[in-house]
């Protein structure tokens, strides 16, 4: 591809309008942008290669790298459907990478002291405990290497949320957290052991021994999305559908629970490559 060539892109939920040329990705400009930028900034500084660098402004437009890799885009997902994720994504390898993955960025996050907090949904600093991270991690915003995740993008979502929230709200999207039906049009056949996914998912991550934390968190990220529907620009009837499956993914996990929790609560996993 030519240096002067648009080429559109997807991948991503949150923008639209994003080209790449050459070794360049231009992404349209919001209120947030500037303490997006501010954020990738400090992650280059400490090392962390897993997100793509700043490297200006043209017009209403911000220019990063791009970063070299396949995207788990689904063109034909929509809220409510499972969103068809290729062999590789549904590996327990990538799997593990990705909470690997999620925890360095963790890591290098908490040293973090941000002086812009024009945050797109929490424009505030952060509260103790918490850190500035992505928001809105799913293999949808995951570039993949050799089958394997290795980097993150669209950082549009990014500001202060706690770090064990942002790990369940993760589970959510790569374990994937869901019903039968979804789970096969995500592509799994057979369906797999949620509870055991879930487990390497959080092994991987590091996560204290703290189930009761994490279930909590799993829930409570259903309920912020309850809280988000208030600020979508959605008809009485497309609000109350939206509210209507929310309180269906609450009743599916309440039956899920109990073996999560039993998941959870079992001996030491062995380790994994």
């Amino acid at each position: 591809m030519r240096d002067d060539e648009d080429e559109p892109l997807v991948g991503g939920r949150m923008a639209q309008g994003v080209v790449r040329r050459g070794e360049r990705v231009l992404r349209p400009l919001g209120p947030w942008s500037e303490a997006v930028h501010e954020y990738l900034r400090y992650l280059e500084g400490v090392g962390f290669a897993g997100a793509p660098r700043v490297l200006g402004v043209e017009g209403d437009r911000e220019v990063l790298t791009y970063l070299d890799g396949e995207v788990a885009v689904d063109p034909a997902w929509q809220p409510g459907r499972g969103h068809r994720l290729p062999a590789h994504a549904r590996s327990d390898q990538a799997l593990i990478r990705a909470g690997r993955l999620i925890r360095d960025l963790h890591e290098a996050s908490r040293g973090f002291r941000p002086r812009r907090t024009t945050y797109r949904f929490h424009p505030c600093p952060p509260r103790p405990g918490q850190i500035i991270s992505h928001g809105d991690l799913g293999p949808w915003n995951t570039v993949y290497r050799n089958g394997l995740p290795a980097a993150f993008i669209d950082f549009d979502s990014a500001g202060p949320v706690d770090p064990v929230d942002e790990l369940a709200a993760a589970a959510w999207a790569f374990v994937p957290l869901a019903p039968d039906r979804r789970l096969r049009e995500a592509g799994f056949d057979p369906i797999p052991d949620l509870p055991a996914r879930l487990r390497l998912f959080v092994d991987a991550y590091g996560l204290p021994h703290r189930p009761a934390a994490l279930l909590s968190a799993l829930q409570r990220s259903v309920l912020t999305r309850v809280e988000q529907i208030a600020t979508w620009p959605l008809s009485a009837a497309d609000a109350a559908g939206s509210l209507e499956f929310l309180a269906n993914e609450l009743r599916w996990f309440h039956t899920m629970t109990p073996a999560i929790e039993r998941a959870l609560n079992g001996p030491d996993a062995p380790s994994r490559p």
